[in-house]
């Protein structure tokens, strides 16, 4: 399953919350696990895909 717009918007607030809490260097032992669980509990949506969108959008906040 893959993210429509609505859910992707969703965690990207999401994200813009829980990322100050965080450095760089605790996303992979941390963050990636607390989106995943986020997303499988909301949207249904598994690890992979989860992580996934997770780096695309850390991205597009750092570009923003």
């Amino acid at each position: 399953m893959n993210f429509n717009e609505e859910q992707k918007n969703q965690l990207k607030e999401y994200l813009e919350t829980i990322l100050d809490l965080y450095t760089e260097e605790e996303y992979e032992e941390y963050v990636e696990d607390i989106i995943y669980n986020y997303c499988l509990n909301r949207f249904g949506i598994e690890r992979e895909v989860s992580v996934k969108m997770f780096y695309v959008l850390l991205e597009e906040l750092k570009n923003s």
